[in-house]
């Protein structure tokens, strides 16, 4: 029978809820790496050992990788190599994202970094070289900060058919994808084009702020990306302006947000976005408020909304969810699927609260626990 782990990212620590594949009842581990600010959290099971890899944060220690080979019981936080060079200007402040690199290539690994890098590993997390091609893009110059740092790469996806073929995202630098293991890197996020008129307003507004000849949907550009694993080619991505899906590898893409039609969203800004590892057409996200006042919380009732038809119409979900009185968050690493044959879907909240539904988002049920602000959720089954 296989073992579902939920390991989940907060701002004070790391968690993880284990259950069975039943997924009647679930343990929560106690606080792994207290008083780390935890914004990813993924497992590695390429080898007869099983790894989980978290990017880690510390106020005083500074930014880490940080390794467990024994389930999260103990952590190897050491980094060698983790750094730009100095005559580059650049210092890591946090770690977003990491990923296990592709299945025929065992030991390596992906971090990306606030300000905007990527970094390899080829021994498991032990040691690490920055992607030049990448660090040192001729756009650099014009990428953007955010809140939280300047342009971070959060998303980091490879071809699970080629591991020269990989796709990564940052808030503010663009998006880019590379076809030659990380030697060049194309921006394709400026294809990506807002329908609705809220947000061609919005991006008018930021344009003053925009270089010259410069798309400024590409600079406030995805929050979070995926690959749908099932169909390498179609991707996902949650913007700060809509929600979009491309069929062709990112060399174009329509806007699915279809704000204030009909079955469509009822905001064009939130931050997470997961796609089903077995129905073919079905993805979540969670509108969040985005007006004037800047509020960026659900409004008053905690909502995911799904699509089964690859974004052409999507249905409100809240039976189980907290509400009407609810004013929270959902940050953008913070939902997954475990892909199991009656998939399971799940979503932490900025308010440390674990919701799961075993019935594609029909029927929602709080898992035990409150947690600190939960930053990432990740699925992994063995």
């Amino acid at each position: 029978m296989s073992t579902v782990r939920l390991l989940v990212g907060t701002k004070k620590a790391a968690f993880v809820y284990t259950s069975d594949e039943r997924r009647e009842m679930w343990e929560l581990s106690e606080p792994m790496m207290p008083g780390w600010s935890v914004s990813h959290v993924t497992a590695d099971f390429r080898d007869s050992t099983p790894r989980l890899y978290a990017a880690t944060n510390h106020p005083v220690w500074g930014p880490s990788v940080a390794k467990s080979t024994d389930g999260g019981s103990t952590w190897e936080q050491r980094s060698e190599g983790l750094g730009f060079p100095k005559d580059s200007g650049l210092t890591i402040t946090s770690i977003w994202n990491v990923v296990p690199g592709h299945g025929n290539e065992p030991g390596v690994v992906f971090a990306g970094t606030a300000p905007g890098g990527l970094f390899k590993s080829e021994d498991w997390g032990a040691s690490w070289k920055g992607i030049d091609a990448f660090n040192a893009h001729e756009f650099r110059e014009l990428w953007q900060g955010i809140p939280g740092g300047h342009s971070p790469v959060h998303s980091i996806m490879v071809d699970p058919a080629d591991p020269k073929h990989m796709y990564i995202s940052s808030s503010g630098g663009g998006s880019y994808v590379t076809l030659d293991g990380g030697d060049r890197w194309v921006m394709f996020s400026h294809h990506a084009k807002a329908q609705t008129e809220e947000a061609r307003v919005f991006i008018s507004q930021i344009a003053a702020n925009v270089p010259p000849g410069w798309d400024p949907a590409s600079i406030s550009d995805f929050h979070h990306m995926e690959m749908d694993l099932k169909n390498p080619g179609r991707l996902w991505g949650q913007a700060h302006w809509g929600v979009f899906r491309s069929d062709d590898g990112g060399r174009s893409w329509e806007d699915v947000t279809h704000m204030k039609a009909p079955n469509g969203l009822p905001s064009f800004h939130g931050f997470p976005i997961t796609v089903t590892k077995r129905e073919p057409d079905a993805a979540f996200v969670v509108p969040l408020e985005m007006g004037t006042d800047n509020l960026r919380t659900v409004p008053g009732q905690y909502t995911v909304y799904r699509t089964r038809d690859a974004g052409t119409t999507w249905e409100p979900l809240t039976n189980g969810l907290p509400g009407p009185d609810d004013y929270q968050s959902c940050y953008r690493e913070s939902m997954d699927t475990d892909g199991l044959d009656i998939e399971g879907v799940y979503v932490g909240t900025s308010n440390g609260h674990v919701y799961a539904s075993l019935d594609g988002g029909d029927r929602w049920e709080r898992l035990p626990g409150t947690l600190p602000p939960i930053l990432s959720l990740t699925c992994a089954v063995n």
